[in-house]
């Protein structure tokens, strides 16, 4: 596959070949395949980088005394040669413009940023439901440079389901995939069962990621995460060319 930008007869990269880079906070949680940090996830090059000293505890807080070491980690990815950044962590979106104002190629912060933009889709009535790892620590201010607050979606928080729990919020090491399964199933149910119709999820958290199909098939309507974020972007990079034979 051939992408916009990927000439490798030009210099001026430390390496070469990348699309996408993939920017983390340190973690020795398991990530199963779906989660933008597992390398199986993708079915095209990807470049990820790890900003060692910053915690999810820093960004829930909102602590933006660590952007330098953030930035200068996404700066690291930019001289291997990706052609746009994306984060692993929806927990980036509050620092979407202080970030991506410092780079050089594009930065997608968070699938929170396109709540707004499925909102645009929905006449009145209809409801976008973004899920998280815990309800409580999704602020109106972790919203606001995603252009919407917490009066405007359902929010559904992952905190009461124990597997998920022990695992996200407690850094468990070890995993049981087929409980995580079902708790992500009746995640789905219970927003469904609560009578509330929803349009469209948006996943702000990637460890949902790899269960994407039990929410759509519980919850009944479309899912979006990072991930397919991601691939919306690195196709608009693609070159393709597309068959005359029907002109």
């Amino acid at each position: 596959m051939i992408y916009y930008g990927s000439d490798n007869l030009v210099g001026g990269n430390t390496n070469y070949g990348c699309v996408a880079g993939i920017l983390s906070l340190y973690s020795t949680a398991p990530r199963l395949p779906g989660d933008p940090v597992n390398a199986e996830t993708f079915n095209f090059p990807v470049c990820h980088a790890v900003v060692e000293d910053v915690t999810i505890q820093d960004l829930i807080a909102l602590d933006s005394r660590n952007i330098d070491k953030i930035i200068r980690v996404a700066k690291g990815l930019e001289n291997r040669g990706v052609r746009f950044i994306a984060t692993s962590c929806g927990l980036f979106a509050p620092f979407q413009k202080v970030i991506g104002d410092q780079l050089s190629v594009p930065f997608v912060s968070s699938a929170l940023q396109i709540v707004s933009f499925l909102r645009g889709f929905l006449t009145g009535g209809k409801t976008v439901c973004v899920f998280t790892a815990h309800s409580g620590l999704l602020t109106e201010e972790h919203l606001r440079e995603s252009n919407f607050g917490l009066k405007d979606v359902l929010v559904k928080g992952m905190e009461s389901y124990p597997e998920f729990s022990r695992i996200v919020l407690k850094g468990g090491t070890n995993i049981d995939p087929e409980k995580l399964r079902r708790e992500i199933w009746d995640a789905g149910s219970d927003v469904r069962k609560s009578g509330k119709r929803i349009d469209f999820a948006v996943l702000e958290c990637p460890n949902l990621i790899t269960f994407r199909s039990e929410i759509q098939r519980s919850l009944g309507a479309p899912v979006f995460d990072i991930v397919n974020v991601i691939e919306f972007v690195v196709s608009a990079y693609r070159l393709r060319t597309f068959s005359s034979a029907f002109l």
